[in-house]
């Protein structure tokens, strides 16, 4: 009997039942799996974007065209119409002769739940070249700032004039905040035609001419 008890116990230990060796007493050594089989040719590389690829102005990044409304954090909503110029009155101010006087017509909504005052509307336009436009107030052509306050659910339209320099390049930029603290919001886009230049008149029927493209002849509407 002692014999047969001797001869379990040593099957025991030789199997490893008592635990022991380096793993602590965490049973017999498991084997470790093989790693995975990695490709041996190198990552491909992240597709670059497109060369010459543009962002269109979004409202998250502070940039809009004119016509685009855009919606303040109280509720105010704000409108920039394409700039036109225009000619102003003798009786206006802000404009030197040689600049171009434009024009946008900044429509507030108000959407908030409070009377708002108007003067905390500020606006404020840019020339092509990054440069602070003067402004030019001309009442004869009601092209005058925003005054007063507005009622919940109300809508106010006011002109705003700008007075921009000869080859200051041939877009406008304005910038309108509401509250004094409030950040500034971005219109952008290119100034309208000017309506004192109209378009040559196309040739008579049946004329011909030349040039460095060679000669045509033009038969009618559509050359």
């Amino acid at each position: 009997m002692l014999v047969l008890a001797v001869g379990v116990a040593g099957l025991l230990v030789g199997t490893g039942a008592f635990g022991g060796g380096d793993g602590g007493g965490g049973g017999g050594t498991a084997s470790t799996p093989p790693p995975a089989r990695t490709s041996s040719g190198p990552a491909s590389p992240t597709a670059p974007p497109a060369r010459g690829s543009t962002t269109p102005p979004s409202e998250n990044a502070g940039l809009l065209p004119f016509g685009r409304t855009h919606r303040y954090a109280g509720g105010v909503e704000v409108t920039v119409s394409p700039p036109e110029r225009f000619a102003p009155a003798q009786s206006s101010a802000g404009h030197r002769d040689g600049n171009v006087a434009v024009k946008v017509d900044v429509t507030v909504r108000n959407g908030s739940d409070e009377r708002i005052e108007l003067v905390t509307v500020v606006v404020r336009g840019r020339d092509g070249d990054g440069r602070e436009a003067a402004r030019v107030f001309d009442p004869e052509q009601v092209v005058m700032p925003l005054e007063g306050d507005l009622l919940p659910g109300r809508r106010v339209v006011a002109a705003y004039g700008f007075d921009l320099p000869p080859g200051a390049g041939n877009t406008l930029e304005v910038d309108v905040s509401v509250g004094f603290d409030g950040d500034a919001v971005h219109w952008t886009g290119e100034l309208g035609r000017d309506p004192a230049v109209t378009p040559s008149a196309p040739p008579p029927a049946g004329s011909s001419g030349c040039g460095p493209g060679g000669c045509r002849r033009w038969s009618g509407a559509g050359g």
